[in-house]
Parts: C-alpha cells; sequence; structure tokens
C-alpha cells in the first residue's frame, strides 16, 4: 500500500532459520549497537568533533551486521542491503510512502484542529538539504540497529510480535535517554517501530523503513516547523495556541493515522501469504 514494491523471489516474506544464528547474538548487537546510535545523535563522550558522525555509525553498524551475518553464512542482501537498483527502488519508494503517510496526517491535523499554514519567511535550500541528509543518515542507524540484523534474529527465535514488543520497548527507552518526555516516547514511538518493523518484514528490506522513517520526520520539519528556521517551508500558525488537550489530541491522530498504516501492512502480508 505504501511502497509500491513486491518482494524479491529471493526474499522471503519472513526470516528464515539458519543453523549458525543465536538469539544472544541479536541482543549483544543491540547492546553495542543502541548506544552508537546516542553517540550518533549526541555525540562522543569525550570533546572531539568528528565530522559527519551518524554516517560514520551507520556504516559501523553495517559492517557489524556484515560480520554476525557472515558467521551464520548470510549476507546483508538479506536484509535488503546492497548495491543495486532493486536496494535504491525500496529506499526512495519508503521515502514516497512517507511523505504520503505524514502529508494524510497533516491533513488531517488541519482539518480537526486550529491552525493554519504560514510560508516561512526565512527558507533556506541548502538547510532543507541537510536536513534530509541528516534524517536519511540518523534514521539510518536507528534502522539498522533496531530493525536490522538484531530484530530479523529475534522474529527467527520468538516470532514477530514478541520481537516487535521488545524492539519498541527498547526503541522508547532510547527515546527517553535522547530526551523525549517518556509519555511520547512510550506512545508516538512505539506506534512508529511497529511501523518501521512491519516495512521491512513486509519487504525484507531495511532501507524501505529507513525511507519511510526519515520522510516522516522530514515532512514533519518541512510543514510542522516549530519554531520557523530555515528548513522549514510552511508553519503552523495558532498551534502556539493550543491547550494540553489539543495537543494530545494532535499525538493521538499521528499515532492513529501510523496504526492504521500498520494494520493496512498487515493485511497485505496476509493477502501476499495466501496468495503465495
Amino acid at each position: 500500500m505504501f511502497i509500491n514494491d513486491q518482494p524479491d523471489a529471493a526474499a522471503p516474506a519472513t526470516a528464515t532459520t539458519t543453523p549458525g544464528s543465536s538469539p544472544w547474538r541479536g541482543l549483544v548487537f543491540l547492546l553495542i549497537s543502541i548506544p552508537l546510535v546516542v553517540v550518533a545523535y549526541q555525540g562522543l563522550p569525550i570533546p572531539v568533533a568528528v565530522p559527519g558522525l551518524p554516517g560514520v555509525v551507520a556504516v559501523m553498524l553495517l559492517i557489524f551486521s556484515s560480520v554476525l551475518l557472515k558467521h551464520e553464512g548470510r549476507s546483508l542482501a538479506e536484509l535488503g542491503l546492497s548495491w543495486s537498483l532493486g536496494t535504491a527502488g525500496k529506499l526512495a519508494c519508503g521515502f514516497a510512502g512517507g511523505v504520503l503517510l505524514f502529508a494524510f496526517a497533516a491533513l488531517l491535523l488541519r482539518a480537526v484542529l486550529p491552525f493554519h499554514w504560514e510560508r516561512s519567511p526565512d527558507i533556506l535550500p541548502l538547510a532543507v538539504l541537510a536536513a534530509l541528509l541528516y534524517h536519511l543518515a540518523t534514521n539510518a542507524c536507528e534502522e539498522l540497529a533496531f530493525r536490522g540484523y538484531a530484530f530479523d534474529n529475534l522474529i527467527l527465535r520468538f516470532g514477530l510480535w514478541p520481537a516487535q514488543l521488545l524492539i519498541a520497548m527498547l526503541f522508547a527507552m532510547f527515546h527517553i535517554v535522547s530526551g523525549w518526555p517518556w509519555e511520547v516516547a512510550f506512545i508516538s514511538t512505539t506506534a512508529g517501530s511497529l511501523l518501521f518493523g512491519l516495512v521491512f518484514v513486509r519487504w525484507r528490506s531495511v532501507p524501505a523503513a529507513i525511507g519511510v522513517h526519515a520522510a516522516w520526520n522530514w515532512s514533519r520539519d518541512l510543514i510542522l516547523g516549530v519554531p520557523p528556521g530555515g528548513a522549514a517551508l510552511w508553519t503552523p500558525a495558532g498551534a502556539e495556541r493550543w491547550t494540553p488537550a489539543q495537543w494530545s489530541m494532535a499525538q493521538l491522530l499521528l499515532v492513529g493515522v501510523t496504526l492504521a498504516a500498520c494494520a493496512a501492512i498487515r493485511l497485505s502480508m496476509s493477502g501476499a501469504a495466501q496468495h503465495s
């Protein structure tokens, strides 16, 4: 529904058990990768600047994933990670799906809550591009850590929904560590984690999940940028006067759209299984 692509013939809809895999590897991967993602956002604990730190962390996670997969007789291609047009296509389709999904959510907010859009007076094209690259890099780190090797490994051993629950809890705690209010982290990011996990499973593609994730965050910056900045095209005038109840309504609407997307993808998975 959100990514106009079919699973590759060589990529099953669910992970397949491999003799060399162990659930402990997935947990160890998480223990190592989650602190790295924190570093990608917050920087090193020592006063040393590393240019392009999120990109460096993403490469480290790719290498770590590749080493573990090779030890199991597998490759990054099983996670949809390869230098191919197919990989680029799934990233692009995921991104397009994420933009459309957030656009729908934003229109729903506009229909229900009192605000209107005003064009940002200080748009900086380079800031818009920089925001896009930032979200692609940081969300690549998140998806490689939370929806890559470890998630696949946990699905193999415990099944989809136990793996989804564990990853969603860790994803929420990561956002709390990153400074998010706990109630937002445990509601909004949990719904997002379920969505990104289903995108990965449905299309066997970490890049597709990266695309949806980055598109949602970038679209939020573009049209809900608060306060106005060079990376925002429009700003929601009137939102600053929302009551706490209206802010809660906004969160519920965004979560509702996310969960509706989850349900649609889950139904598409069932349909694909029936026709296979």
